[in-house]
């Protein structure tokens, strides 16, 4: 079982309103297996810059509810584009709004999960805006599925596909900065995000990769090099950092 993270920043532009990379997508996708994975995606310009401003984060208030309402449906466009690229390269990938089974405060339910996987099927789904028991509403990120998923399922690889090389020892365009092949789980990170998360940046997003790391060998790469994703799935030597 594989777990893979489609980053924001890979498959978006996050400072352009609902920008795809859809080149880059494509060869990520051909470059998948055809079964015996999940896929989470995050948001990019899909869901950060809407998410920001109408502070969704914040919880509910009357003001927000058509914003909140904008994300859900420009997600799901998102997810769409996604879905459709994977059905086309003979992937039997199906669609997960994270409404559909979560609302955060509550524990998650991996019942259609389980279903998918036992049939074979391969789920698809993402950060998005969703309902709080205690807030009204709020942000679920990729990361905090990915997390869960792998606590659930405890897969042999998960991949976080990200826009940058992997963890350095430095944030990256530091002159000191150095790319760390290998990283205990133990250890701490220091990085930067240079667009606008409303999930909590980088430091936060390295934290969930220490905590899925006791559950699954982590690896980090950057998307835009699918060759990496490759080497990675087939066990060859890899540009990247693997957290154990």
């Amino acid at each position: 079982m594989l777990l893979i993270k489609f980053g924001g920043s890979v498959i978006s532009d996050k400072s352009s309103y609902l920008s795809f990379r859809a080149d880059v997508v494509k060869k990520i996708v051909d470059t998948l297996p055809k079964s015996g994975f999940m896929v989470v995606h995050g948001a990019g310009s899909f869901g950060h810059i809407l998410a920001h401003k109408y502070d969704i984060v914040g919880g509910y208030a009357d003001w927000k509810k058509l914003g909140f309402a904008r994300i859900q449906r420009d997600m799901e466009e998102l997810n769409l584009r996604l879905l459709s690229m994977m059905i086309d390269a003979d992937i039997p990938a199906v669609s997960m709004p994270p409404h559909s089974f979560l609302t955060l405060g509550k524990e998650m339910n991996f019942d259609i999960f389980d279903r998918l996987l036992n049939y074979g099927f391969v789920p698809l789904t993402y950060g998005d805006a969703v309902f709080h028991t205690e807030k009204g509403v709020d942000i679920c990120s990729g990361d905090l599925l990915m997390l869960e998923l792998a606590r659930r399922y405890k897969p042999e690889k998960t991949i976080f596909l990200t826009n940058v090389d992997g963890i350095y020892t430095h944030p990256p365009g530091h002159p000191d900065a150095r790319l760390i092949h290998e990283f205990p789980r133990d250890k701490e990170a220091h990085t930067e995000l240079q667009t606008r998360d409303v999930t909590g940046g980088m430091g936060y997003k390295i934290e969930v990769m220490r905590e899925i790391a006791k559950h699954s060998k982590v690896y980090v790469i950057n998307g835009f090099h699918p060759e990496r994703l490759k080497n990675v799935l087939n066990d060859e030597d890899f540009v990247g950092t693997v957290i154990v």
